[in-house]
């Protein structure tokens, strides 16, 4: 009797632990709509560490749209850790194209660094436009060597 009721403890501890953590997920993904740049940044940290693939399409529309270039960092820093191929991967290289801070390019192509979604078409082109227009800076040059290299390529 004592062994099916720490059964029962244990399982509704751990049950009890996973509604909250999917609550905290979605109190993220509410949380990158806040105009606070400290708040929107944590959240990014916090799907970021449960990798909440819920969070991604939110993710994609901080990463696009948010004024500040330390929430797009951390947006792109979470879109990189989802374990995601195709959608990530996409929205890393427009924001690569289009954004203006080579600190949100360079955080993007960490994220595709990481994802490894090379046979991409949208992971080549990101590195086609950093070869054309972004190799006077050295850090962006460095990642994308070390893209190059993982994708088999000198």
């Amino acid at each position: 009797m004592i062994k099916l009721n720490i059964n029962v403890l244990l399982f509704l501890f751990v049950f009890t632990g996973v509604v909250f953590a999917q609550k905290a997920n979605a109190d993220y993904i509410k949380d990158l709509k806040s105009d606070k740049e400290a708040v929107v940044i944590e959240a990014c940290k916090g799907l970021r560490t449960a990798a909440a693939k819920e969070a991604i399409e939110p993710l994609i529309e901080v990463l696009k749209n948010n004024e500040s270039i330390k929430a797009r960092i951390a947006a792109a820093n979470a879109l990189g850790v989802m374990q995601e191929k195709g959608k990530p991967t996409t929205a890393l290289k427009e924001a690569i194209e289009k954004d203006v801070s080579n600190d949100v390019i360079y955080a993007s192509l960490l994220s595709i660094l990481n994802l490894k979604d090379f046979e991409n078409p949208d992971a080549k082109k990101a590195l086609e436009f950093c070869n054309e227009n972004k190799m006077d800076d050295k850090l962006i040059k460095d990642i994308v060597d070390r893209i190059n290299k993982a994708m088999g390529k000198s």
